[in-house]
């Protein structure tokens, strides 16, 4: 074999080295492309070949939701790989519980963690005879995966070796001046610094000792998390709330058939255990918050430039800093959410002292209204539409004063007028009041102590049960109680409906006058129900314009012109509608209207030049009649 040619100094060929985007990377090129730039643009300015930006477009959801669940850095590479899928579960389970112990400020440490992980993943680990990935290492929990697991889901904001996760007042301490230097920095007002936050509840719970509370523990599948819902508010230092974020199991509940998801007072999500996700939370960004706060500040005249602070639960994504240009992120210092972050501070315990007193005052007027019900009836009546009603009416009486009283810790210069922290003490003796007038068993003696436990009964740990069910909730199909209905078309208003509305109010109005000895309070009350009935009689008169203005043509229909021979070619022709009581056959023009019958709904007459070939469409008229002017209800 002959020898290798030597090389000539000087011609080596260097090896290229090839050039990958990390996450953050391609994330920026997805939003230029979203954003209306060409592929062939944007693979100029970043001096690579088209083909890499189209690769990258077609990756585009796993992209996005990589970065998003937080399962892989910002600055990574890569997005996957074949991993065991007990462990997956194991870490996603894992991940619930340390978010769940580090928001109650339970002490965690490694040892702990580890033995956490062995207990869950022998719970999720197939048996002998399913399938199982082959290759695959048996997991115990070492420190070097304890490290892989920190950096892979990103938790570096969470003390994991025998710190506690109680709050670290010294970063407390520290960061008031960090933010205030943001703000100075930015010009930033009140009405532009919001602060989000999310918060469990369990819509239907009652006091433990009541026998409604036990009724629903022996009720066969009964499951705690199913009552559970997660709401997310959002405000701002100028005490403005806007619309809540509302997380419940079912996408499409039975009760909501014939509403529009979209006009409710809530932002509703669906998740399978009613759990705040990262992707949920960059739904709600974009849709919810991003829309919700440009309207206002657009009422306010204010520039649409926003300063939002929100903790470092893993549900909050980092690539939250990459999804609006006028959105500006700020995290909290980790183990400071019970000292700096506003909504903390007792906004969200008084909407749930709110919520309460208005379940217990819903039961007692129930019992009022009909005195054969039961407070059973009244409890299995609750829907989760009516929950959402409830969450909007106690979103609605938390005053701004206790919104911005709450921003005291964090921003300084916004307590200025400062009174102290929202209390729950008025709410609390309201529903003790309540619980009296209901009577019972567990409610006549209902003390505050039960009151307090029961509004604060969301900071109970997760049970393993629980954490199971979330980790499953992405693979698992839905049970037998959670099959839900797909709505059809949404309803639509007509006259009917309209009329339906004003004769209840009319027959209300009889009412109270018959009733009310005081007639200057009835006259008042009736003027009240026909303000609150304004918007509906602009509906009805606009539904009613609409009706009238339907054009001359809807009368005619287009016919084959009749002939004794054969059918001559070319377009139909028209022929008259006959608006007499009674049309004669074989007519070739239109008859004059006979004055003598009833009125016809349409035109009293029309012109007989060209129409010899018109013929009457009667359901064409039937179907685009006015509506009856006598069903109109006077309210006055």
């Amino acid at each position: 074999m002959a020898p290798k040619r030597p090389v000539v100094a000087g011609t080596e060929k260097v090896k290229k080295q090839r050039k990958v985007f990390t996450l953050e990377e391609k994330i920026t090129i997805l939003n230029l492309l979203q954003a209306g730039k060409s592929i062939s643009s944007v693979a100029k300015q970043y001096s690579r070949n088209e083909s890499s930006i189209r690769a990258i477009k077609c990756r585009e959801k796993q992209i996005r939701e990589a970065v998003c669940t937080a399962s892989v850095s910002c600055f990574a590479k890569k997005t996957s790989h074949v991993r065991d899928r007990a462990l997956i579960k194991t870490e996603r389970a894992l991940l619930i519980y340390l978010e769940d112990m580090n928001k109650r400020r339970v002490p965690c440490d490694c040892f702990t963690l580890q033995a956490k992980a062995m207990e869950l993943y022998k719970k999720f680990k197939p048996d002998a005879n399913e399938e199982q990935l082959p290759n695959v290492k048996e997991f115990k929990a070492s420190k070097g995966w304890l490290q892989l697991f920190k950096k892979r889901v990103n938790i570096k904001n969470l003390h994991l070796s025998g710190e506690s996760a109680s709050a670290d007042h010294t970063a407390a301490n520290l960061y008031p001046e960090t933010f205030q230097k943001i703000i100075d920095d930015k010009g930033y007002l009140p009405e532009q610094v919001f602060n989000a936050d999310e918060t469990g509840l369990f819509w239907k719970k009652m006091p433990n000792r009541t026998y409604i509370a036990r009724s629903a523990r022996q009720a066969p599948g009964f499951k705690a998390a199913k009552d559970r819902v997660t709401i997310l508010f959002c405000a701002n230092a100028a005490g403005h709330l806007i619309k809540p974020g509302f997380i419940y199991r079912a996408e499409n509940p039975r009760v909501f058939k014939g509403k529009n998801k979209n006009l409710l007072p809530v932002f509703y999500q669906a998740n399978k255990k009613a759990w705040m996700t990262a992707l949920l939370f960059l739904d709600w960004f974009n849709k919810c918050f991003v829309p919700e706060v440009k309207s206002y500040l657009e009422r306010k005249g204010i520039e649409f430039k926003v300063l939002l602070v929100i903790d470092n639960a893993t549900s909050h994504p980092d690539s939250l800093k990459l999804a609006n240009k006028h959105v500006e992120i700020a995290f909290l210092p980790p183990n400071t959410t019970s000292i700096l972050q506003p909504l903390d501070q007792g906004v969200i315990r008084c909407f749930k002292a709110i919520y309460t007193r208005q379940s217990f005052n819903r039961i007692r007027n129930f019992l009022e209204m009909d005195p054969n019900g039961s407070v059973i009836q009244c409890y299995k009546s609750f829907t989760i539409l009516d929950c959402i009603a409830a969450v909007k009416e106690a979103t609605d009486s938390i005053q701004p004063k206790s919104i911005i009283a709450c921003w005291i810790n964090l921003w300084q210069e916004c307590g200025t007028d400062f009174e102290g922290f929202p209390t729950i003490d008025n709410d609390v003796a309201d529903i003790e009041i309540a619980a009296r007038q209901i009577g019972g068993e567990g409610f006549d003696d209902l003390q505050n102590e039960e009151i307090i436990a029961l509004i604060d009964s969301n900071q109970e740990a997760i049970t393993d049960e629980e954490l199971l069910q979330l980790a499953n909730s992405d693979t698992e199909p839905l049970s037998d109680d959670d099959i839900e209905e797909v709505p059809t078309t949404t309803s639509t208003w007509d006259i009917p409906k309209f009329n339906e509305i004003f004769i209840a109010a009319k027959h209300l109005n009889s009412i109270i006058l018959r009733n009310d000895p005081s007639m200057e309070h009835s006259l008042k009350v009736m003027n009240n129900i026909k303000s609150a009935l304004k918007p509906y009689e602009e509906m009805y008169e606009q539904l009613k314009r609409k009706q009238k203005q339907m054009p001359i043509t809807i009368y005619l229909k287009k016919t084959s012109t009749n002939s004794s021979s054969s059918p001559q070619p070319g377009p139909s022709s028209l022929e008259p509608i006959n608006l007499s009581s009674s049309p004669q056959p074989g007519s070739s023009s239109l008859e004059s209207t006979n004055q003598s019958s009833s009125p016809q709904p349409g035109p009293s007459s029309i012109e007989s030049t060209n129409c010899s070939s018109l013929q009457p469409d009667p359901s064409s008229l039937e179907s685009f009649s006015d509506p009856d002017e006598s069903q109109i209800i006077n309210l006055e």
